[in-house]
């Protein structure tokens, strides 16, 4: 439930609930690409994507397309070709049906716009009138990836959301192109460059920090992701840590005429 949250909260806000009644795109990676020995049973495994957005479905009136179950059938290949199936299927499955949104990885959903383009000289936006996108896995939705998904999918509303295979740990709530946490589901810390650990929601705004999560399987686990705070309860995450992370960031700001700001 909590991986539609940033979605369906967008549709609420800005009164498009009669999204629903249309389909999200489903391009995500497969929930179950093979079985392993946990405990004595043999037990599925799979990618994050699919499987988050699988218990999504059947949790919120969010009808994704095509069903989980048709991703999962065609494998857990992750070269080019493989994609290239995927990507042909869904788009047979989807051209002719009432395609109102999509939640998933944004360089997945950039890259099958790109693939419709090329093999059938036609754009997305041709297609379906789509509402919203909420993406997520990359920083810089707003700014980087925000052009190529309206190029593609036409003046649809994005929502960035803050998704990892550890779990979904923040989504945009509102105008402001921040993230908001999900304190109800995760403890959240982070490491300062000082070396002091606090509470997510202590940071300063302009503090960076190292991200740590406690889930109900991994306790403090330092995800690896530096993140930005504004005044609480946002934040931003601008990249996996890095010697050069902040830097890119704000070059990408000076790049994109963000400059930090919301």
């Amino acid at each position: 439930m909590a991986a539609a949250r940033g979605l369906l909260n967008h549709l609420l806000r800005t009164g498009q609930l009669d999204a629903i009644d249309g389909y999200s795109l489903n391009l995500n990676y497969p929930s179950v690409v093979g079985t392993m020995e946990v405990a004595g049973q043999e037990t599925p495994y799979g990618f994050s994507s699919g499987i988050y957005v699988r218990h999504a479905a059947a949790a919120t009136p969010v009808e994704i397309l095509p069903p989980q179950e048709e991703i999962d059938a065609l494998g857990g290949g992750n070269t080019p070709g493989a994609w290239k199936k995927r990507f042909e299927m869904i788009y047979q499955r989807t051209k002719d049906e009432p395609i109102t949104m999509c939640a998933g990885v944004c360089p997945s959903i950039i890259e099958f716009g790109h693939h419709v383009q090329r093999r059938h000289k036609v754009l997305p936006k041709d297609l379906w009138r789509m509402r919203a996108i909420a993406a997520t896995s990359v920083p810089g939705i707003h700014t980087k990836y925000k052009p190529a998904l309206r190029a593609l999918y036409g003046p649809v509303d994005v929502v960035e959301m803050y998704i990892a295979t550890e779990g979904t740990f923040a989504q945009q709530r509102d105008e402001r192109r921040l993230l908001v946490p999900n304190f109800d589901l995760y403890v959240l810390e982070v490491l300062t460059r000082g070396g002091e650990v606090k509470m997510l929601h202590e940071m300063r705004p302009g503090e960076y920090g190292s991200l740590i999560v406690s889930t109900p399987v991994l306790p403090r686990y330092r995800i690896g992701d530096l993140v930005r705070a504004f005044d609480p309860p946002y934040f931003r995450c601008i990249g996996r840590e890095g010697r050069f992370t902040r830097l890119r960031y704000w070059l990408d700001g000076v790049r994109y005429l963000d400059f930090g700001r919301a």
